[in-house]
């Protein structure tokens, strides 16, 4: 045998092909594989995104159903005999308040901050127009409040003129 002479090559048998075919397979199985555990990811995050939805429009619903409470407090408090502003009882009842507001903003209740603020149609409901800055909120009629992002109920507030 004359070693420089090259070697014919043997042709590809049946069982080299079924192997490449059979890798090509396994190839394509294991990128459907990949596709459908990435969908499967993907509906899980969907589903608890909604479901977080949800639970945050349910909880809106109680929210909103509380927030005269909170005004009737405020109303209460801002007419307050002066010689009651230190009784034991009225305290009481403040702290109940404060407590209730810290309980909803912990869940998610944010008050809307208004005045000096540009007016925002998305959070400010205009009541009146008087003398001031042009177009920035100068009172607050009855707080608004946002709840997990969304503005739950506009604020009512009176807006400057510009005069």
């Amino acid at each position: 045998m004359n070693p420089t002479k090259k070697q014919p090559r043997p042709k590809a048998s049946k069982h080299d092909a079924k192997i490449v075919a059979l890798e090509q397979e396994l190839a394509k199985f294991k990128e459907l594989a990949a596709r459908a555990q990435a969908d499967l990811q993907n509906a899980k995050d969907r589903m608890q995104k909604e479901a977080a939805d949800m639970r945050a429009f349910a909880a809106a619903g109680m929210v909103q159903q509380l927030l005269p409470v909170l005004d009737h407090f405020q109303r209460a408090f801002a007419h307050l005999p002066a010689d009651l502003k230190d009784h034991e009882w009225v305290k009481g009842v403040q702290a109940m308040e404060q407590d209730l507001l810290r309980k909803l903003m912990d869940a998610g209740l944010k008050k809307i901050e208004c005045v000096g603020q540009p007016v925002d149609l998305a959070k400010h409901e205009v009541l009146q127009v008087g003398p001031g800055g042009k177009d920035t909120v100068i009172d607050v009629f009855e707080d608004g409040y946002e709840f997990s992002g969304r503005v739950l109920r506009a604020a009512k507030v009176k807006v400057g003129n510009g005069e």
